[in-house]
């Protein structure tokens, strides 16, 4: 709690108008700032204002009601209260303001705007939008992202890391396990890619990262788009399971499986996005280039 209030004190204000919402000492209703923070611990002693005082308890019939300074701290303070209205019953009540986008602040809080305002930008990657988007499924988009920084544990890694795994991908037997190999250069991966991409993409590609730069450079149809960048999440997130599930239970889907099981997602989610107008809808839009596997 004692790292967020300075944190705090950043994105919101009060304003002033009856004081008996705001703290004298802990919140922002001044230019001075949260005023513990000026005066230091002593002010309380010092104004004869406890610390858990409001900000009307500092005023009396319209008013500020404080005792001599006794500190340059404390002469500072009283300076800018002097041009600081009283607070007043007829007011109204205290109102806590929050930091806008322009810097300015308003009654409404914005998680985004302050999310954007603490967090640490990090620099855009060109496949951002094929993770994120509106039809996305939250964990095959969260596998996809993996993927595309290469933060899965593949055997690979796990050998780089000193781990005693066998190197071979379960998925073919015939190549080591690598995020390339995996997706899509593995023979039973690569069949289920291009059974669900060549209707859409002429020659899809055989790398999950040309695959993202070709979505991200062409300029498809939206409902294309959609449709294409859900097959890849989709596929790289059910592969990644296979081969999981090969690994810990000893259980194999074929590749037919796997591509009944792919259709079914997509149309899963496809179905919740209804046309909007008299056009035909993402679902029926796939239904004209995918028909059962």
């Amino acid at each position: 709690m004692l790292q967020l209030k300075p944190m705090l004190n950043d994105f919101m204000r009060c304003q002033i108008k009856n004081g008996a919402s705001a703290s004298f000492w802990y919140d922002t209703w001044t230019l001075l700032g949260p005023l513990i923070s000026v005066v230091g611990d002593s002010g309380p002693r010092m104004l004869r204002l406890r610390k858990g005082a409001t900000v009307s308890e500092a005023s009396a019939e319209g008013s500020w009601r404080l005792p001599a300074a006794r500190s340059p701290e404390v002469e500072t303070l009283q300076i800018v209260l002097t041009s600081t209205p009283p607070p007043s019953s007829s007011h109204g009540e205290d109102q806590f303001l929050w930091r806008k986008a322009d810097g300015s602040f308003g009654p409404k809080f914005s998680s985004k705007i302050t999310w954007e305002y603490i967090r640490q930008h990090s620099p855009h990657v060109y496949w951002s939008k094929v993770v994120w988007f509106r039809e996305n499924i939250p964990p095959t988009a969260f596998t996809a992202w993996l993927v595309l920084l290469r933060r899965l544990l593949t055997r690979d890694r796990l050998l780089r890391w000193g781990m005693n795994v066998p190197a071979g991908c379960v998925l073919c037997s015939s190549g080591l396990e690598t995020h390339h190999h995996l997706f899509f250069e593995c023979e039973y991966s690569s069949s289920i890619w291009f059974h669900f991409a060549r209707p859409f993409v002429t020659g899809p590609p055989l790398d999950v990262h040309s695959v993202a730069a070709l979505l991200s450079r062409n300029r498809l149809d939206p409902k294309a788009s959609s449709v294409i960048k859900l097959i890849l999440q989709s596929a790289i997130y059910l592969i990644w399971r296979e081969r999981n599930a090969r690994i810990f239970t000893s259980v194999s889907t074929p590749a037919y499986g796997l591509r009944l099981a792919l259709d079914r997602l997509i149309r899963d989610r496809l179905i919740s996005f209804p046309s909007q107008d008299s056009s035909p809808s993402v679902l029926q839009y796939y239904f004209t280039f995918i028909r059962p596997p």
